[in-house]
């Protein structure tokens, strides 16, 4: 890597990455910060965008999971999302999105990551100004309309990297289905946001995580993560009559998806007790198309949710409750392991998460 490179650019399917050096502007508005990036994380989006899943502005600066510390700062932002004073030199996160806060999805709707005019990190055309705005670069600036976190003090970056998309999917997804304590919660899928799912579900006081995977190694982690019974579908075939079983033939109050893979869906609902709910957070791609019996959910009175993004109270939500649990859970495993900040180093971390040798593989920009 050239000692002058500061962002490394997707060009698009098939082409290789490149190393840039943009010209930093240090003009900004009394809205807007600029962050020297510390830590970022390869979220499964990042991979599928480069392996040509998903169409995309190019060239464009990938990553939405971020943390660094504030070099410059507008006028205005003189406090974070909780009201905490914000200084020259402070840790902080943001949320994924920046929106207006004037549209219909803004103000009436209650979700922001639709607004209108949304600009989203990692997701735009890196050769128009104001250049760095993803996370596989030395330097980010936050936009008017983000919402910023100040990291607590206890809180190490690994720690607090993920959340802003994993782990406030999360949280995301069980506040729009107003998951309460209960018995029995299904986590399809141990990936990073799996993890978080078993964590965040026993924290909000569900007395059985029950994890299911292909991956007997990923299961075992789900154990760390607060999961009490690990079903390994390589293994088991009947999950339904597994989970009917454990559930005393009720089924579970919830059962949350988080593979991204559409095959999972039918059988998922079919797990869930009456009046149970099922959450949507992974098969968000193009072509997810399934069958289900409606007859099931209708005379089951079942509550199918499915949730992208967040709202800015999701981050908070999961940033607190790291907070809560980091002694019972090692949340610092998710993220790892760090490759070098250049372009032959970042495809190794985009390869590292599509084979799921890695969770959420980190570049160190500075």
């Amino acid at each position: 890597m050239s000692k002058d490179t500061n962002a490394i650019i997707f060009c698009g399917k098939g082409k290789p990455l490149e190393e840039k050096n943009y010209e930093i502007d240090n003009k900004i508005d009394e809205n807007e910060a600029i962050v020297e990036i510390s830590l970022s994380t390869v979220c499964g989006s990042d991979v599928h965008t480069w392996l040509g899943q998903r169409s995309f502005p190019t060239p464009c600066i990938l990553g939405h999971e971020m943390v660094g510390k504030i070099i410059k700062l507008g006028k205005n932002l003189t406090h974070d999302f909780l009201n905490n004073t914000l200084s020259i030199g402070d840790r902080i996160t943001w949320s994924m999105t920046a929106s207006c806060g004037e549209c219909y999805y803004c103000k009436i709707a209650n979700l922001p990551q639709k607004c209108v005019k949304l600009f989203k990190y990692g997701h735009v055309n890196s050769d128009e100004p104001p250049h760095f705005t993803g996370g596989y670069a030395k330097f980010v600036k936050i936009v008017k309309g983000s919402f910023i976190f100040k990291i607590p003090s206890n809180l190490s970056d690994e720690e607090v990297v993920p959340l802003m998309c994993a782990g406030a999917t999360i949280t995301s997804g069980l506040d729009y289905v107003n998951f309460k304590p209960c018995d029995y919660v299904v986590v399809q899928g141990c990936g990073a946001l799996g993890l978080y799912a078993c964590a965040f579900a026993k924290q909000l006081g569900g007395k059985t995580v029950i994890s299911i995977d292909k991956n007997q190694h990923r299961l075992e982690l789900s154990k760390e993560f607060g999961a009490d019974i690990l079903i390994n579908t390589s293994i088991e075939k009947d999950i339904i009559s597994k989970i009917q079983n454990i559930t005393k033939g009720n089924g579970a109050d919830y059962a949350i998806e988080v593979t991204g893979d559409p095959t999972v869906i039918s059988e998922g609902i079919g797990f869930l007790r009456i009046g149970g709910s099922y959450i949507l957070l992974g098969a968000i791609y193009p072509g997810s198309k399934i069958t289900l019996d409606t007859s099931t959910i209708i005379t089951k009175c079942l509550n199918i949710s499915g949730m992208h993004n967040y709202v800015p109270i999701h981050l908070k939500n999961a940033i607190e409750l790291v907070q809560q649990s980091k002694e019972k859970y090692p949340y610092e495993k998710i993220v790892g392991p760090t490759f070098e900040f250049s372009k032959e180093g970042l495809e190794k971390a985009f390869n590292s998460l599509n084979s799921k040798e890695s969770l959420r593989p980190a570049i160190v920009p500075n």
